[in-house]
């Protein structure tokens, strides 16, 4: 039976997430255009575990995430590395940590010099105040967490953010003065494009209400009620329909039924950087090789297609603290108690620990061993230098990577904590990395590799839309990575040895796991990140923004290339991993997405 035809619309957006949300927001500013959204989730704004800060964690192998999960990594002992996204409106804006972290001016303008005219610095910067509105801390608060730095911030967006820490927690204030004891302070803030060392974030987390601010409310429920909006919900996209070169429509299935819904103008895809390359390719629009696999009729050949998959490799040291100090932990076990008392605070006045997500320490550090090591450094450039690259996005990351270590004043990972024990030691992460804890109290320190060589794949598993696609980051394939990550998880010792943040730990205290005691050496840390490594969730890349001859599946403005009517917009079309977290990059290139194709509209 032919699936029956729904009305059409001037421009479809398949994703009701971060990005898909923010262009639906900015088209449907006209009235006299029409916009329809296809989600595949539910609209859980009312959830408490969207809207309460600390829950994140409860969401994420829930029925609002769509739990993917990699193949056996063998750069990771063969282990399942999991990788939650949100399925439901709002993405994983309404999902995630909620830690507003910017990118750096050298990530993006590197995206240019690539072949993306116009996505430099000064273009995408801006974007960062049009989507986020800060409070700005007081002079107490300012005091305890070093924020000097913050008290320029400015924006008006409608992301309303504050900082979560207290002065009650003494963590912050140790981290930063942490890092300038070890001779690494702040050099600039955050959000002037070049910036090393430590500060404590702001959150996506509204000052007033003490919750969650998403793009659920930021770029949905003030426009949900337009006449010329339309909101599917529950609606799995099929394929997109192309006929004689140009997408004229997607078919839909909602509730067992099969629809198609057209599109006059364009498809806009922002479905993630699984879900969009897996539509592509359902589309016939990839690999003729993954294609003709499944059966699928080749409508336009790119195999840039799924490919170019980077991620952030996240490694982590649960040290146990002193006695006195306040960790998450019991909330973790769900300790009924703890929990009680935690949502009384919050229901009463909105405080305690449910009113934060629990993590604002960040830092980000070149190679610090380099400073010292020259000729270990030396080696690494006559590495990379002598390395032979696969294709043109490839060769792209290992000149930005090396010309990051050679000069030495940029960041080649993050550092952050969470203030409770978490670990994928020795095991798959499809659970989570916070699954089985163990008994006592501990801060986890984080590190994770910013520009990473390896990238994997995601593609189809069968032509059949509702089987998950097959995920293949290839972790650690590159050995330039493995040495990299090992030498900045081996500082992770080195931070948590130093006050004051050492007067915050037991000295000789328990660790999750025996393999994570490094005692400086590189090979038992070469050892442990294998053993323990894990996604720092901040996939990128399958659908690369860059020239075609360079692999790219979108250009400079985001079309598709060799059909019409067609964009992407999400992670997927970020060519060149950034050293961020991804919401505030996603923001921002949604943003601008949105204005291009206005403009490419009129």
């Amino acid at each position: 039976m032919a699936p029956e035809r729904e009305p059409s619309f001037d421009y479809i957006v398949i994703g009701g997430g971060t990005a898909g949300l923010v262009v639906a927001n900015r088209l449907s500013e006209n009235p006299d255009i029409s916009v329809a959204i296809i989600e595949a989730g539910e609209d859980a704004s009312q959830d408490p575990r969207v809207t309460v800060p600390a829950l994140f964690g409860r969401l994420f192998n829930s029925e609002l995430s769509w739990g993917f999960a990699t193949v056996p990594q063998e750069g990771l002992n063969d282990r399942l590395i999991g990788h939650p996204q949100g399925k439901l409106v709002g993405g994983s804006s309404a999902i995630n940590l909620q830690a507003i972290i910017p990118f750096s001016a050298s990530d993006i303008d590197a995206w240019e010099k690539l072949g993306n005219s116009g996505w430099n610095w000064n273009n995408l910067a801006p974007y960062i105040e049009r989507t986020f509105s800060f409070a700005r801390p007081d002079e107490q608060t300012t005091d305890h967490l070093g924020l000097s730095w913050a008290k320029d911030l400015a924006g008006n967006g409608p992301i309303t953010s504050s900082f979560t820490d207290t002065l009650e927690n003494p963590v912050g204030k140790a981290w930063v003065e942490t890092f300038e004891t070890l001779g690494h302070p702040i050099t600039d803030s955050p959000f002037s494009g070049k910036s090393i060392g430590p500060y404590n974030a702001a959150s996506t987390v509204d000052p007033i209400t003490k919750m969650r601010s998403s793009a659920i409310v930021a770029y949905y429920q003030p426009v949900v009620h337009r006449k010329n909006l339309q909101v599917y919900i529950n609606s799995k996209v099929e394929k997109i329909i192309i006929e004689d070169g140009r997408a004229i429509g997607v078919q839909v299935t909602s509730n067992g039924e099969s629809t198609i819904v057209s599109a006059n103008k364009e498809v806009i895809l922002s479905a993630g950087v699984f879900n969009s390359p897996k539509i592509l390719e359902l589309s016939g629009i990839g690999d003729p090789e993954v294609l003709q696999s499944h059966g699928i009729e080749v409508k336009v050949e790119n195999s840039g297609v799924g490919s170019n998959l980077q991620d952030h490799l996240l490694a982590g040291i649960c040290f146990e603290v002193n006695e006195g100090v306040l960790t998450r932990d019991n909330l973790i076990r769900r300790d009924e108690a703890t929990i009680k008392s935690a949502l009384e605070q919050y229901q009463m006045n909105k405080s305690g620990p449910f009113a934060a997500p629990g993590i604002s320490s960040f830092a980000f550090l070149p190679t610090v061993d380099f400073q010292t090591d020259k000729n270990a450094l030396h080696k690494i450039l006559e590495d990379l230098l002598a390395y032979q690259p696969s294709g043109p996005l490839e060769a792209t990351r290992i000149d930005v990577l090396h010309q990051l270590l050679a000069n030495g004043d940029e960041g080649t990972a993050q550092y952050f904590l969470l203030q409770h024990q978490t670990t994928s030691a020795g095991r798959d992460t499809t659970a989570g990395i916070g699954a089985s804890p163990i008994e006592g109290n501990y801060i986890t320190l984080f590190t994770s590799l910013s520009h990473p060589l390896s990238s994997g794949s995601s593609h189809i598993a069968s032509a059949d839309p509702l089987s998950p696609p097959v995920i293949d980051h290839k972790y650690l394939s590159n050995d330039i990575d493995l040495e990299l990550h090992a030498r900045h998880t081996r500082y992770l010792e080195t931070i948590a040895s130093t006050p004051p943040f050492s007067s915050l730990l037991k000295p000789n205290g328990r660790r999750f796991h025996p393999a994570s005691f490094l005692k400086g050496d590189l090979g038992r840390a070469k050892e442990y990140v294998r053993l323990g490594s894990s996604s720092n969730f901040h996939s990128v890349g399958t659908c690369a923004m860059a020239p075609r001859e360079k692999d790219g599946v979108v250009d400079e403005r985001l079309r598709v290339y060799g059909v019409e009517g067609l964009r992407v917009v999400d992670a997927s079309v970020i060519p060149l991993i950034v050293q961020s977290n991804l919401m505030t990059v996603v923001y921002a290139v949604a943003g601008r997405a949105g204005e291009l194709i206005v403009e490419d509209g009129n």
